[in-house]
């Protein structure tokens, strides 16, 4: 399989599963509260996590590849070609993350009696990615130069704050 090809079924399967999930964000406004609907929420949460934790990761393995590299240190070619992949594909990952986690968060908050801390430690999660997402956006379209340094280090702020957020979600909530 090419490069360009897995590029092209990442991209497909990424827009994808943000349809899927602005329709759930959609389904969550109309349905009622049932066990079904609850766990097929959770697993969405549950995909959010996994893809907001694949971001951070990307971050710290970058990092980690950065100061290998002035060691000299020699990589396997495989490994240097899959973080290339994942780091180009960085955006539609982050926008599957938020779309779950949107259509996550909608519906706990509107469908169910869930305990106050999730409620809140969820809103203040949601809130935090909102605002991660917005400056990823703003570095993308607007960044450059000096600008594009002073929206990649607000992204990044934004980036520990939302994986506090999340910790304290998934611990307490």
């Amino acid at each position: 399989m090419t490069q360009e090809l897995f590029s092209r079924m990442i991209k497909i399967g990424g827009t994808a599963l943000i349809t899927i999930f602005a329709i759930m964000f959609i389904l969550g406004f109309i349905t009622g509260e049932t066990d079904f609907m609850s766990e097929l929420y959770k697993t969405m949460g549950t995909m959010a996590e996994i893809a907001a934790i694949a971001a951070f990761a990307l971050w710290v393995i970058r990092l980690a590849f950065i100061e290998l590299k002035k060691r000299k240190f020699t990589y396997i070619k495989w490994v240097q070609l899959g973080f290339k992949m994942l780091k180009e594909h960085h955006m539609i990952i982050g926008w599957v993350a938020f779309s779950a986690a949107l259509a996550h968060g909608s519906y706990f908050f509107l469908q169910t009696s869930e305990e106050a801390e999730s409620i809140y430690s969820g809103l203040a999660t949601l809130i935090g990615f909102a605002i991660l997402v917005t400056f990823g956006f703003i570095l993308n379209k607007r960044g450059k130069g000096k600008k594009y340094v002073k929206f990649k280090k607000i992204h990044q702020a934004f980036a520990i704050v939302f994986g506090i957020a999340l910790g304290i979600h998934l611990l307490f909530g």
